[in-house]
């Protein structure tokens, strides 16, 4: 057992158990035996059987970090997805709960976008507001400065020729 078992929650897969789950679920997903796989993977130099693919896909053997790589390559994703654990509970092994899955987030990820648009028609729609109120407060201050002018020299006009 590495260090990493020996600290991880009990709960937590290992990278070894990501590895090996990723790798059974790229395989079915492309529809391959592990024979196929050990095939395919005889093309780069490995001597591979059906049992090799058995034991790294249920991990009980350590996957080589040239052979994730290869397998990368093979099966055309990133290398980081084989460290990626499956969301717990998802059932994402299924291509029928994937589909409904990547429906489900489209949906939520249109509603979003909507959202935004929405958020951002208000700011615009707030921002005019807020320029119309800005020109109102100005109109009514200038307007406010001249009647108490007004009023203010009115007064004194008055005081002036009271004293008359």
């Amino acid at each position: 057992m590495n260090e990493h078992d020996d600290h991880a929650p009990a709960n937590m897969p290992t990278p070894e158990q990501v590895a090996a789950r990723q790798l059974r679920l790229l395989r079915q997903g492309r529809g391959w035996s592990q024979q196929d796989v050990a095939e395919k993977m005889q093309a780069y130099g490995y001597q591979w059987s059906q049992a090799t693919v058995t034991r790294l896909e249920s991990a009980s053997r350590p996957i080589r970090l040239n052979e994730l790589a290869d397998l990368a390559i093979l099966y055309d994703v990133p290398i980081a997805q084989f460290l990626e654990p499956e969301i717990s509970g998802s059932g994402l092994g299924d291509p029928g709960a994937l589909e409904r899955e990547i429906q489900r987030l489209e949906l939520e990820r249109d509603g979003l976008r909507g959202s935004v648009l929405e958020a951002d028609a208000a700011m615009v729609s707030l921002e005019r507001e807020r320029a119309a109120a800005a020109a109102l407060q100005a109109r009514i201050a200038g307007r406010l400065d001249v009647l108490t002018r007004l009023r203010t020299g009115s007064s004194a006009s008055a005081h002036d020729s009271g004293d008359q």
